[in-house]
Parts: structure tokens; sequence; C-alpha cells
């Protein structure tokens, strides 16, 4: 059974993929940001990257809105993914991928626009069998599954789940309360849900998005 640890400020991710939302601000996202071996930018995110002295190992997307400099700058680690069917992100976590990474970290997901934070989330989702994928918040951490998996927590955690399919089987042990019949017929029906201690288990068949919030409610 797979274990989902919460990320911890002194952690290295061996990826860490940046995309072109609100840049990581918060002691655990700039720990992730900081301490990761390898970080590819996804389009324009490489301009606040660079201008807090970080060094990206790519710069992947269609290019449109990278500063002139940057492309100059690091036209060895440019990879122009034209293609407009998919967004920038998708393209940064395929290249990821191609490079042999197995466990990826999102940062900057969220922000400057609602949509994009809903259809980055759901792109994640469809992608968790490519790799290991989570995206870290300022508040929190999402993950991604679709059978049985136990989560590191702490009596009191808040924590959410969301299913694609409201036909998805879903149950759970450590949490406060049970999903309605086993379903969560509703994507809004999983939300704040109780951790009871320091792990809590889910045992699902189907796409499974789990939020963890990583300080305690107040």
């Amino acid at each position: 059974m797979e274990r989902y640890r919460l990320p911890d400020i002194d952690e290295k991710p061996a990826c860490v993929v940046l995309a072109a939302g609100d840049f990581p601000c918060g002691e655990l996202t700039m720990a992730l940001l900081d301490g990761a071996e390898c970080v590819i930018c996804c389009d324009s995110a490489a301009e606040a990257f660079c201008a807090r002295g970080g060094e990206p190992a790519a710069i992947v997307g269609d290019m449109d809105s990278l500063p002139e400099s940057l492309s100059k700058r690091f036209a060895e680690r440019v990879v122009v993914r034209p293609e407009q069917d998919v967004n920038d992100l998708w393209k940064g976590l395929t290249y990821a991928i191609e490079q042999g990474f197995h466990d990826i970290t999102v940062l900057g997901a969220f922000g400057r626009r609602e949509d994009h934070s809903i259809g980055n989330i759901m792109l994640l989702a469809a992608r968790l069998h490519d790799a290991r994928l989570r995206v870290v918040g300022e508040q929190g951490v999402f993950d991604f599954i679709d059978e049985p998996s136990m989560f590191e927590s702490f009596a009191g955690q808040q924590v959410s789940l969301f299913t694609i399919d409201p036909k998805t089987e879903i149950s759970v042990r450590g949490l406060r309360y049970d999903p309605p019949q086993n379903h969560l017929a509703a994507m809004w029906q999983g939300v704040s849900n109780e951790s009871l201690g320091e792990e809590f288990e889910i045992t699902t068949n189907g796409t499974t998005i789990v939020y963890r919030l990583l300080q305690p409610k107040r």
C-alpha cells in the first residue's frame, strides 16, 4: 500500500515543476523550491524564479510570455512545445517525466485565475498514472490516487476528498466521517472531513483527489 507523507521544510524534492500561478511565498513552499534538485519552469514562471536567483533546469512551454532576455540567457534550456491543445503545466510535467522523474512536486499551481486553479487540479488527476504527483499550496497539499493508500496526518487535521466519477466506491479509516453509502455523489460531499490520529487510510477504485490542510484548524 502506498503511503503519502506530509511535506516538510527539510525535504529535498527530486523534481519541482513550477507553474505560472502565484509564486511560492510561504515557509514550506519556498523551502521545497529552494531545496529541489531540479526545477522545471512553465514558461513565464521562470521570470519570478530567476528574479530570486534561481537557475531553472529547463523552461518549458509555448514561450508566449517568456521575456526575451531569459530566452537568450537560457537558450540551451528552453524547450519549446508549441501545441495549443494542452497548457504549459501539462507540457512541464511531460518534460519532467521524459527526463525520468517519477516523484514530482508541483508549486505555483494556484492563484491569478480561479479557473486555472481548478483546471490544474483536474489536469494532475488525469495524469496520476504517469507519475506520483502532488501539489503543495500555501495552506495544504493535494495527492492523487485510485487504489488503497495510507496518509500521514495528525489528530484534527482537516481532510477533503473528491472523486471524479460519482460511481467510485470509497471508504475511509481514521477519519471522522464515512462517505455516504461509500460514494461521493457530488464533489462537495467530501469536503472538511477530519483526521483522528497520525494516519488515515483511503480505499478507492477510481480517481480520487485527497487534500490535507497543513495547519491545525483554528
